[in-house]
């Protein structure tokens, strides 16, 4: 019995230390509440962030263990930033527009070491970004409803606590994917007209 209410913890411990999956997403825009939940809940995993630019009208999704951060095109009472701890990993979440991710890093990476964060979340570019700067691990999911760059594809990430490592997922088949890799780029379409009002 003992045995079977441990299992039941959505916390995972391994020999070495407690491990937590966390679901990264961002820039969801036109997807709807109820597509997003779908997404959310195919993805069982200890904690989900949002990096901004959710659904519009966006309002509370039931679930207590889901992180929202605003983006340049949300409304309502949602913070700019946030610094969560999981698993004593300090978390500094924010969309990026306010610190001028389209054109470099060194504001978001500046910004971040001054709050001690070990792992910087952000979205806006709708691009899969990841890179380690001495010990800081930055992440940028991508956008799970309107990809640019190279990987044409949605894309979400899962981060392990304990491995500290982020695995990429392609929405529409949820399999594991390898946004950085040029032979999983599929060529280069041009955008529809609308998605310049999505950034």
């Amino acid at each position: 019995h003992d045995k079977q209410i441990f299992l039941t913890f959505r916390v995972r411990i391994y020999s070495g230390g407690i491990s937590m999956k966390i679901m990264i997403l961002s820039d969801s825009h036109a997807m709807s509440k109820s597509d997003l939940l779908k997404l959310l809940k195919a993805n069982p995993v200890d904690y989900y962030i949002h990096c901004g630019d959710i659904f519009i009208g966006y309002d509370n999704l039931p679930l207590n263990n889901f992180y929202l951060v605003r983006g340049n095109n949300d409304y309502g009472n949602i913070p700019n930033e946030i610094c969560p701890s999981f698993d004593n990993l300090k978390f500094f979440v924010t969309h990026g527009h306010l610190y001028d991710v389209d054109y470099n890093m060194d504001y978001l990476y500046q910004s971040a070491k001054e709050k001690k964060a070990d792992v910087i979340c952000y979205g806006h570019t709708h691009r899969p970004y990841y890179d380690e700067i001495d010990g800081t691990i930055i992440i940028n999911p991508g956008s799970v409803s309107y990809p640019r760059g190279q990987y044409r594809f949605p894309t979400y990430c899962i981060f392990d606590t304990k491995e500290k490592k982020a695995t990429f997922y392609q929405v529409k088949t949820l399999e594991p994917c390898d946004p950085f890799n040029q032979n999983q780029s599929n060529k280069r379409k041009k955008e529809p007209f609308f998605k310049k009002w999505f950034k």
